[in-house]
């Protein structure tokens, strides 16, 4: 761990007693939030109960996506073809994975386990995390693009080869692949685990595949190049943003329809959806800003500028704030769910929702929240 040169450790000794004493007051969440530097062989990390960075944790290489499991949190380094086992507790690096080929996304399993796609060598790995080891290797016809995991199945696209193949979780065998006939590239289960969706983003539609057969079942046109999804918190809606148009796509995973298309600000673009309060927040990169939707009315609740370039969205899971990433300085905003709702409730001259914003991490490429007691 490397303390920032603006915070001694006194200071962060300091900070760390002022937040345990203020957790009373549910003002702030008591946890860290840990951002990986695209810019920097580094991760910065930031206390979400002071809201303002903290350390920074010195790497080998460049992390691309951040994961938590259990008691760790893990990185992945494309270029350098290795997995990082990052300790929380102390803001150190413990381990290091070597990977066959360059890793492009990681699934957890339960067991600390992860599966993990790679091009270069075109492989789906299973990697013990708690043993720091590749357990199975699975070739793969071409490079993959997106991978999801439901029970005892997975699934991958391959967009050179048009195909969505469906994987054993255990990595043991492929139990098949379908054509589709257009390359796909993001791509999730339907909650029960009966359907694969994937987004085909040249075509604008949205293809479903029966997850035990391979066989097509239908392909839903879309106003949007479809490239990333949210489900609502029954899973009975995926709300689809994408290119080409200001709307968010309405799915509907059991009917295999599309139910409507709403506005959502300039450009919606990352979605998080904060289940007690059925609201959907979307970053809006082309204007700045972060759009809340109302899931039942479907109409706008709030709209919060937020800064340039505004990129992932996450909530803390005490759902009290919503956190949106700025990608290229790396600034996080903060909103007050509170402040939200009372603008919904319509009290007379409600507070902006917008806290306050703090820095992370230049070229900010993944972020994860871990609880202060999963770090003690």
């Amino acid at each position: 761990m490397r303390l920032d040169p603006f915070l001694s450790r006194r200071a962060l000794i300091a900070a760390l007693a002022a937040s345990a004493c203020g957790r009373k007051r549910a003002t702030r969440y008591p946890g860290w939030l840990f951002v990986a530097s695209g810019a920097e062989k580094e991760i910065a990390v930031a206390d979400l109960s002071s809201f303002r960075r903290v350390a920074t944790i010195p790497l080998p290489c460049a992390p691309d996506q951040l994961f938590h499991s259990n008691d760790r949190v893990y990185a992945i380094c494309h270029d350098a073809r290795t997995l990082l086992d990052i300790d929380p507790s102390n803001f150190s690096l413990k381990g290091e994975i070597a990977l066959a080929g360059k890793p492009v996304v990681a699934r957890l399993q339960p067991q600390r386990s992860a599966l993990v796609a790679t091009e270069d060598a075109n492989a789906l790995l299973r990697v013990d995390l708690a043993n720091r080891r590749v357990e199975e290797h699975l070739a793969l016809a071409g490079p993959p693009a997106d991978l999801d995991v439901n029970g005892p199945l997975a699934a991958v696209t391959i967009p050179s080869k048009n195909a969505i193949v469906r994987i054993d979780a255990d990595v043991e065998k492929i139990a098949g692949s379908t054509d589709v006939g257009v390359p796909c590239m993001a791509l999730r289960f339907r909650r029960d685990g009966r359907t694969i969706l994937a987004g085909a983003v040249a075509a604008r539609e949205i293809v479903a595949l029966d997850s035990q057969s391979g066989q097509l079942l239908t392909r839903m046109g879309l106003p949007v190049s479809p490239s990333k999804f949210c489900f609502s918190p029954d899973g009975g809606e995926m709300f689809v943003t994408g290119s080409g148009a200001d709307v968010i796509a309405i799915v509907r995973p059991f009917q295999n329809d599309v139910e409507e298309t709403i506005l959502a600000g300039r450009t919606p673009d990352a979605m998080a959806v904060l289940e007690p309060r059925n609201l959907l927040f979307v970053s809006n990169p082309g204007s700045g800003d972060l759009t809340i939707l109302d899931i039942q009315t479907r109409g706008v609740t709030a709209s919060v500028h937020v800064g340039e370039a505004a990129g992932e969205v996450m909530v803390t899971p005490d759902s009290e704030y919503v956190l949106v990433m700025e990608r290229r300085s790396g600034s996080v905003s903060v909103v007050r769910v509170a402040t939200v709702l009372s603008r919904r409730n319509r009290t007379s001259s409600p507070p902006s929702p917008l806290l306050t914003v703090f820095a992370t991490a230049a070229d900010a490429r993944s972020a994860v929240i871990v609880p202060y007691a999963q770090n003690s």
